[in-house]
């Protein structure tokens, strides 16, 4: 799913950039029909309770496919386009929260941040393969994109079989919740609130940086995807061995500073270095370190699986959280185009900076270890009585 993600990360921006010709406050305002599934991901996975995680992560590889074949066939019109890339969209986030509980329903307290980093590692060399693709073969002055969405769908295919043969019996012993809302995961619905800004941050407005103020052709893209992954491969599971060790707390207050280091890079590399050149090298080089920063990420998941009863359960609230997150998935990148074309790039990003640092205040909530429970122990809620199963 990853080299087909490389892939597909690869051309998309360019792709938008040379057949519509996007300003960037309408970049935004594409945002919201391509988020949207994220935010329905909580009502897909609870339609689908009654498959198994492996068989939920099935559904959304051939769902991702299937988009991506609409986007080589239909890609050319600009409706028909918005459609399929939701339906891939729908597709990738379905697998969000089926692939993290299977991760995490294989580990144990001990260990849980180094087999997410180890997922992460393996992630990251299917990103660069898809990368590296994109960099050897696209022709630059005359890219193949079709052939590009196709050979995504190929890959994402594969993995949906490669699903299809996993047999994990003691991850599917009760059926799944159709919603699980409690108020002890409250702290981590807020962090994916705020994660979902900084999310758009990269996804959106970071490539956009690099393709419209920068110039950057899709092969070059694809190059800075190919070296984050490189470096991912090491970065990774170093990164969760740091919250094995240190704990998701120290771990996210430090994710949001450095993204506040990285949003000030994005918006005014040229006025740290009036060299055009090197001015275009910070730019990339902050796209590199935000791409490996989302390793991080894993803390919160990690987080809140010490507060689940089950992989079942916490497949459930993970899906609450890329839907909460998703709230403003869809919402910020139309504000965000604004404050583009009306006051400019940099200020974008000055705002950004300034929201990493809120995203990193809010971190320091987050209890020691000490305080939580791990998966599978019996949850206590405040005042007393254990709370039961299903929505509260």
């Amino acid at each position: 799913m990853a080299a087909a993600g490389g892939v597909h990360d690869s051309i998309f921006n360019n792709f938008l950039s040379d057949t519509f010709d996007l300003s960037a406050r309408a970049r935004g305002w594409l945002e919201l029909p391509r988020e949207l599934p994220g935010f329905l991901v909580v009502l897909m996975t609870g339609i689908l309770c009654a498959l198994s995680l492996t068989r939920l992560a099935v559904v959304g590889a051939l769902t991702m496919a299937g988009g991506l074949v609409g986007l080589a066939l239909l890609g050319t019109r600009f409706l028909p386009m918005a459609g399929m890339m939701m339906v891939a969209s729908a597709g990738m986030h379905l697998l969000q929260p089926a692939g993290a509980s299977i991760v995490i329903g294989l580990s144990d307290e001990t260990n849980r941040g180094w087999r997410m980093g180890l997922m992460g590692t393996m992630g990251t060399i299917g990103m660069a393969a898809g990368a590296g693709l994109i960099w050897l073969f696209l022709d630059r002055d005359n890219p193949a994109y079709r052939a590009g969405f196709l050979a995504a769908a190929g890959v994402a295919g594969a993995a949906a079989v490669l699903y299809g043969l996993m047999h994990l019996p003691h991850l599917h012993q009760e059926r799944r919740s159709r919603l699980v809302v409690r108020r002890r995961y409250r702290l981590y619905y807020a962090l994916e609130l705020l994660f979902g800004t900084r999310k758009q941050i990269f996804l959106t407005f970071g490539p956009w940086v690099l393709v419209r103020v920068y110039e950057l052709p899709a092969t070059e893209v694809a190059r800075l995807l190919m070296i984050a992954s490189l470096i991912g491969i090491v970065f990774k599971p170093l990164a969760g061995l740091a919250i094995d060790r240190f704990g998701e707390r120290t771990i996210l207050v430090a994710d949001g500073l450095a993204l506040a280091v990285v949003c000030a890079g994005y918006g005014y590399a040229k006025e740290i270095a009036p060299d055009p050149q090197t001015a275009r090298l910070i730019a990339c080089g902050c796209f590199i370190v935000d791409d490996l920063l989302f390793a991080v990420g894993n803390a919160r998941s990690i987080y809140v699986s010490r507060l689940t009863h089950s992989p079942q359960e916490l497949t459930s609230t993970l899906a609450v959280g890329v839907s909460i997150n998703h709230v403003v998935s869809m919402t910020i990148p139309i504000a965000a185009g604004a404050i583009w074309a009306f006051f400019g790039y940099q200020r974008l990003f000055l705002a950004a900076a300034v929201f990493a640092v809120c995203i990193s205040a809010t971190s320091t909530l987050v209890p020691g270890r000490k305080r939580s429970v791990a998966l599978g122990a019996p949850t206590i809620a405040a005042g007393g009585r254990e709370e039961a199963a299903g929505t509260d």
